[in-house]
């Protein structure tokens, strides 16, 4: 699996455009320059959320999403006047914008739809009805899931990743990836070692079809689908959080197979899908 990955990556403009013109540069400060610019977008979208703490909650979502928009305009900084490096080199191809991130809806929304399927077959997950009234919130909320979900990919797959891969191995930038993508949910509700192994996993399967495709644009199309499904559409928990639902399923019971608080991604279901969709998208190729 690693070698037919990395041969992805070998094969993309992405990585072409990420290894062109490096400097050496010493192991202690590659690290040192990213720790800090780690901190500083820590920072912003740390006090993004204190501010929103404070406020009513339509302003609260305001500010939540303020720090997702300002993060990449760092990011977008950094990597053009310090790095020297074109927003190519992060993955934001040309011509393929609108194709790639529907692909990647497509992808997110018809993963989550098997992982209701499996739970509903599995006697985990339970159908409660439906809610016309939110219906007037799809369009907004897909919006703020879309703004979240590009914020954090441009942040772990388009800047971490390419980052190392630029003096390191592919894989090793890839399992790096993954950490930096686990950390801003360490603090959410109902989070357990299961809820770790599901969204290191979602780090490897989102940076395979970053490599594999050659752009971010399906990733963030498929973190945004997934997340809005889980959410808006089926009225699970997103990662701990609740939202408003034009279909009201719920959890039968909290446990190992259909996942606890932290919801479905704290669930084995969860955990067979995405590895089956991980497999697929390493090996399948059309004849």
């Amino acid at each position: 699996m690693f070698t037919t990955i990395e041969r992805f990556a070998e094969n993309s403009e992405t990585l072409k455009e990420v290894r062109s013109n490096v400097k050496e540069m010493s192991l202690f400060k590659e690290i040192g320059i990213f720790i800090g610019l780690f901190i500083v977008l820590q920072a912003i979208l740390f006090v993004a959320n204190i501010m929103a703490l404070s406020l009513t909650p339509n302003e609260d979502i305001f500010w939540s999403l303020v720090g997702f928009i300002i993060v990449p305009i760092v990011i977008y900084l950094f990597v053009t006047k310090i790095e020297k490096r074109s927003w190519r080199s992060i993955g934001f191809s040309k011509g393929n914008a609108v194709s790639s991130t529907l692909t990647g809806l497509l992808i997110g929304f018809l993963m989550f739809c098997a992982v209701v399927i499996l739970g509903m077959l599995l006697g985990q997950y339970s159908f409660n009805g439906f809610d016309s009234s939110t219906i007037i919130f799809l369009i907004p909320s897909f919006i703020i899931f879309a703004i979240q979900c590009f914020g954090e990919e441009i942040y772990t797959r388009g800047w971490t990743m390419t980052y190392f891969s630029k003096r390191h191995s592919v894989i090793t930038a890839i399992i790096i990836n993954c950490i930096i993508f686990v950390v801003p949910h360490l603090g959410n509700s109902g989070f357990d070692f299961l809820s770790i192994v599901n969204i290191f996993l979602f780090g490897i399967l989102f940076a395979v079809m970053f490599w594999r495709f050659d752009n971010i644009w399906i990733c963030c199309g498929a973190h945004t689908a997934w997340n809005f499904s889980q959410g808006i559409i089926f009225g699970f928990h997103v990662s701990g959080l609740t939202t408003p639902s034009l279909l009201k399923f719920s959890q039968v019971n909290n446990n190992i197979i259909g996942g606890g608080v932290f919801g479905p991604e704290s669930g084995l279901i969860a955990t067979l899908v995405v590895v089956i969709v991980l497999i697929l998208m390493v090996y399948y190729t059309k004849k």
